[in-house]
C-alpha cells in the first residue's frame, strides 16, 4: 500500500458467478468475475462464506437506504446500479505479530472501493481511522461490525461523504489478529451517478479527494480493477500481464 509492503495472508472471496466470456471489444474488468477457487479440504467453508455474505448483503442495502435519505433522496436512489447483480467481495485476514514481520505495517492508509464496507474484529487491536490529520484506534466491541464509507459514494456525493481513511498495525510479538471485511459496491458495468444534493448539503460537499496516484472512475469495473492492478502487482503481473503492458505503453 503507497509502495510500502503489508504484513498480511488473506484470502479473497468474491461473488460466485460464471466467467464472462472474453472477446474483441469486451471490456477488461470483464476478467474480474468468474466462480471462487474454494479449497477441496475444506468442504464447509463454501456454504458458511456464501450465507454470511447473503447476511452482509442484506444489511449493507439496508444501510445504503438509510443513507440515501440521509442526503433527501429517494432511498432507492441507489438501487438502479447495484440491483440484480451487485458487485461484493469479502476477504478473512491473519496479520501476524510484530516478532515474524519486517514493521508494523498490517496495511497501509487507504480507502475502500466499494459502497460501505462491514468489518468483523477478533479480540485484538489494530484497526485506525484518520481524523481531522490524527489516527484514532478503533478498538473491537463483540457483536458488532465496524462500518466504513467507501469511495462510491464519495463519488456519489461530490465528497460530501468521505471514504473512511484507515489502516492496520501489526499486532505485537506473539499476537495475531483476524478481521472478516464484507465490501459491498455496485454492479461491475454500472456507472456512479452524480446526486442532485438539497442546497445545504450541497454547498458542504468538497467534491471527491484528488489522489493522481489512486484516481477515482465513475465506471465501476474500471475502479475496481485499478485497484486490483494496483493493490496485488504479484497477481496483476501473473493474470493482467498484458494490461500492465498497454499501461505502460501509454504512459
Amino acid at each position: 500500500t503507497r509502495g510500502r509492503a503489508d504484513w498480511r495472508e488473506q484470502l479473497d472471496i468474491g461473488v460466485e458467478r460464471a466467467t464472462i466470456a472474453q472477446g474483441p471489444g469486451v471490456p477488461a474488468w470483464t476478467r474480474l468475475q468468474g466462480p471462487n477457487q474454494w479449497p477441496a479440504a475444506l468442504p464447509d467453508l463454501k456454504p458458511a462464506l456464501l450465507g454470511w455474505q447473503a447476511k452482509a448483503t442484506d444489511v449493507a442495502i439496508r444501510l445504503l437506504k438509510a443513507f440515501a435519505l440521509s442526503l433527501d433522496q429517494p432511498e432507492d436512489a441507489f438501487d438502479a446500479i447495484y440491483r440484480g447483480e451487485p458487485n461484493h467481495r469479502m476477504k478473512i485476514v491473519r496479520y501476524p505479530g510484530r516478532d515474524t514481520t519486517g514493521d508494523d505495517q498490517g496495511v497501509g492508509a487507504h480507502k475502500d472501493g466499494g459502497f460501505l464496507t462491514l468489518l468483523l474484529q477478533d479480540e485484538n487491536r489494530g484497526l485506525q481511522v484518520e481524523y481531522d490529520g490524527s489516527w484514532v484506534d478503533v478498538d473491537p466491541i463483540p457483536r458488532t461490525l465496524v462500518v466504513n464509507i467507501g469511495e462510491l459514494l464519495e463519488l456519489a456525493s461530490n465528497g460530501y461523504l468521505r471514504a473512511t481513511v484507515h489502516r492496520v498495525v501489526t499486532p505485537p510479538a506473539g499476537i495475531e489478529r483476524i478481521s472478516v471485511p464484507f465490501f459491498f459496491s455496485a454492479r461491475l458495468d454500472a456507472t456512479v451517478p452524480l446526486l442532485d444534493l438539497p442546497e445545504e448539503l450541497a454547498a458542504e460537499a468538497r467534491g471527491p479527494a484528488s489522489d493522481p496516484d489512486n484516481p477515482l472512475f465513475r465506471n465501476v469495473g474500471t475502479n475496481v480493477l485499478k485497484s486490483r492492478l494496483r493493490s496485488h502487482p504479484d497477481v496483476a503481473r501473473r493474470h493482467y500481464a498484458d494490461l500492465l503492458e498497454k499501461a505502460s505503453a501509454a504512459s
